[in-house]
């Protein structure tokens, strides 16, 4: 009895083998195209940075991403992460880094199984590796009695370096910064103000006490030399109150630029003593003519400042 197979049977049967065929296939190519991540180190040891390697090879079109440092990558924890350069041949594209991790677990064995996310229309897909173990390196010797290790004691007294504190300098600078610009802005001018006014004091305090003791000396020995330093300083002194060359004036140009009839006769007789050796007892009272002036001055260039600032004021 012979056994007759129709054509469609065989058909069918060709068809069944190459849908197999082509699962198959399909299968392969998914396992191949699984991200890879294995541990560079077969042991860890805890608080110790090691390495764990991670890949994946896709189409040259296809655009993927790999876990960053906002990934959860427990029971590890991540510290920084190696980037390398896509390459890219006939196969596709291979996109690789390295992990550097840290566990402060105690567990003997644990695993980790990263994904890589595939950009699809909508979102992405993860795909994950396969699992990879790690084994913990044990660091303490193994003992069945605890009460049989022994500490050693540290009796030597360590010292600390000691080390400048920036963050609170730099906050004191600033607040300190801060406080005199405040201060400034507020009372800046009448600040400023008092400092000019307490500089022309003090240097017509000192002009004073120089000129009473050249005029004491003149008038004790009768010395032209003593009252000419006297004249000396009277015109450096109104140089600088006056802004004006007045150690290079004459008595005319003087004169000219403070109109004073007593100043002109006492600057007239000081010429003649100093310049004729001419003995005068009005030597005495013309110095402090000179004096009078100086101080006249000096009253009218501290009212022009009270008055620049009350102008700025208002």
């Amino acid at each position: 009895m012979s056994l007759k197979i129709s054509p469609s049977f065989w058909s069918f049967l060709i068809c069944l083998g190459l849908l197999c065929t082509k699962v198959v296939a399909v299968h392969g190519q998914e396992k191949e195209n699984l991200p890879q991540g294995v541990f560079l180190n077969d042991t860890i040891v805890v608080g110790k940075p090691f390495s764990y390697a991670f890949s994946y090879r896709h189409g040259a079109e296809t655009e993927v991403f790999f876990p960053d440092s906002s990934y959860d990558f427990s029971p590890f924890t991540f510290l920084h992460q190696e980037f390398y350069t896509t390459r890219t041949d006939t196969s596709g594209s291979l996109d690789s880094t390295i992990y550097t991790l840290v566990a402060f677990e105690v567990k003997p064995r644990q695993v980790l199984r990263l994904p890589v996310y595939v950009l699809a229309d909508v979102d992405c897909t993860a795909v994950y590796t396969a699992p990879d173990t790690v084994y913990l390196k044990l660091t303490l010797p193994a003992t069945s009695r605890p009460d049989t290790l022994s500490l050693l004691p540290e009796t030597e007294i360590g010292f600390l370096q000691r080390q400048f504190n920036y963050p609170v300098f730099l906050a004191a600078l600033l607040t300190l910064g801060f406080v005199s610009f405040i201060i400034y802005w507020l009372f800046g001018t009448g600040i400023l103000r008092q400092w000019r006014i307490f500089q022309l004091h003090r240097r017509h305090s000192e002009f004073v006490r120089a000129f009473n003791r050249f005029n004491r000396t003149a008038r004790e020995r009768d010395s032209t030399v003593e009252a000419e330093k006297a004249v000396v300083l009277w015109k450096n002194y109104l140089e600088r109150v006056e802004k004006k060359p007045f150690a290079t004036y004459t008595t005319r140009e003087i004169v000219d630029n403070i109109p004073d009839e007593a100043l002109e006769n006492a600057l007239k007789d000081i010429d003649r003593i100093i310049y004729g050796q001419v003995k005068s007892e009005k030597m005495d009272p013309s110095l402090q003519v000179l004096k009078n002036v100086a101080q006249r001055l000096y009253r009218q260039r501290r009212l022009e400042i009270s008055r620049k600032n009350k102008e700025t004021i208002q």
